[in-house]
């Protein structure tokens, strides 16, 4: 709506209200001459009838002149009376218009939202190089204020226009680059929903569901990137994708097929195929331990020596969670508790270490450590700095959703120790 639109809207409702207040009275005021003429229309006829009683001998000259008389005084009287009650209506009048007028100015005032508008405005205008920012991948530059104005300038576009699939995947990329992984696959779902042709559009969310974590995500993202693979197999960058979600899912045969199309183009010193390699012979090593049980008919080695010879020293945190008053109140009280660190250095999502447990009675303490890690290349030995988060969520997912609750803080992770922290849920999401 423009602000010509919205000043004759509001134009007319007052024009509107006022109608309503003077309609009465003006309609009072008809009614009063309507009746002032009737009765000086009575007054005639009965003089003319006096007169026609008086030729008939009905009655005397003095009879009629009495009776002329009295219809003057009675006249008199009744303008009088009308008069003064027209003269006192206008007082009432006034004062219930000023009431009414500084009502609806105190009302509105309150209720009108004209800041907020102000700011929707002001957002749209920004648009533009706030988008070009998010676009160049600048999202980490953007503040607080940047975020909100640039996902409200998002949203009003998007309500005008719904088939823009541009800007839902800007909202998507949005929501990604500040941690809200479920609003960032939807909003990036109906891009792809609305423009199925444009593979960019479907690697956008393949890594936004490949920062989840979740299994069922990892999945799909796995038969996303098949599907892109398919269309163009000479695509290192979707290949190095490929073989990273096969590892998280433990998929041996794609893992190892996909790292082999990248591995001599990968830096010798880089982390990502370090932690590919070591991810290949874990899976390696699983599948010939397996083998070698069915195979085997010898007796099982001492289980205490293998694990005094395979023991080492335990990396992470034990953690203790409470909540906050405002916690206590409205938090969840079923669901689950759950606690995990991620990089607090670099951009990747992926939790090092996650447990998960029932919502019971708070304090609670909890183990964090390197045996709670999702992928064995992937955890707190491996980092130095990491944010520990607790939170209450009622379906188990790490994905933040809805009406869930957590707390957070900074720690560094101190090799072959545990750390004591202390972590106090107080935030709504």
């Amino acid at each position: 709506m423009s602000w010509s639109e919205f000043y004759i809207i509001v134009s007319g409702l007052i024009t509107l209200v006022l109608l309503i207040v003077v309609f009465p009275w003006l309609r009072n005021k008809n009614h009063a001459k309507q009746d002032s003429l009737s009765n000086t229309q009575i007054v005639k006829q009965r003089l003319a009838e006096l007169d026609r009683e008086v030729q008939e001998g009905l009655i005397s000259e003095h009879d009629k002149r009495q009776a002329v008389d009295e219809l003057k005084l009675a006249l008199v009287d009744e303008s009088a009376f009308q008069s003064h009650k027209t003269g006192n209506a206008k007082l009432p009048l006034a004062i219930g218009a000023v009431l009414a007028i500084a009502c609806g100015v105190i009302v509105y005032a309150q209720v009108n939202q004209m800041g907020r508008v102000a700011q929707a405005a002001q957002a749209i205008e920004a648009l533009p190089e706030l988008s070009q920012q998010l676009a160049s991948g600048n999202a980490n530059n953007l503040t607080q204020q940047d975020i909100a104005s640039l996902a409200l300038a998002i949203r009003q576009r998007l309500r005008e226009e719904p088939e823009d699939d541009t800007g839902w995947m800007y909202f998507g990329r949005l929501m990604l680059s500040i941690g809200q992984e479920v609003q960032a696959i939807e909003a990036i779902d109906k891009a792809v929903s609305l423009a199925p042709s444009i593979s960019a559009n479907r690697i956008t969310l393949a890594q936004a569901l490949m920062t989840t974590g979740d299994v069922n995500n990892l999945e799909r993202a796995q038969s996303i990137l098949l599907g892109l693979l398919n269309d163009n197999p000479e695509n290192d960058n979707l290949a190095l994708m490929m073989a990273v979600v096969s590892a998280q899912l433990g998929d041996l045969n794609n893992t190892r097929r996909f790292y082999q199309q990248v591995e001599g183009k990968l830096p010798a010193d880089s982390d990502m195929a370090q932690r590919l390699v070591a991810r290949i012979k874990e899976l390696e090593g699983n599948t010939t331990e397996m083998v070698a049980l069915q195979r085997s008919d010898a007796e099982p080695a001492d289980e205490a020596n293998i694990q005094g010879d395979n023991k080492e020293a335990v990396t992470g945190f034990t953690i203790t969670v409470n909540l906050s008053d405002n916690a206590k109140a409205s938090a969840p009280k079923e669901g689950f508790l759950i606690v995990f660190a991620q990089d607090a250095i670099s951009g990747n999502r992926m939790p090092a270490a996650v447990v998960k447990m029932p919502i019971g009675d708070f304090p609670v303490s909890v183990n964090l450590t390197t045996e709670n890690a999702m992928m064995p290349q992937f955890t707190l030995a491996t980092l130095s700095d990491v944010v520990v988060t607790a939170r209450l969520s009622e379906d188990g997912n790490v994905a933040v959703a809805k009406g869930e609750w957590q707390g957070s803080v900074n720690a560094s992770v101190t090799a072959n120790q545990l750390s004591s922290l202390s972590i106090i849920i107080n935030k709504e999401l």
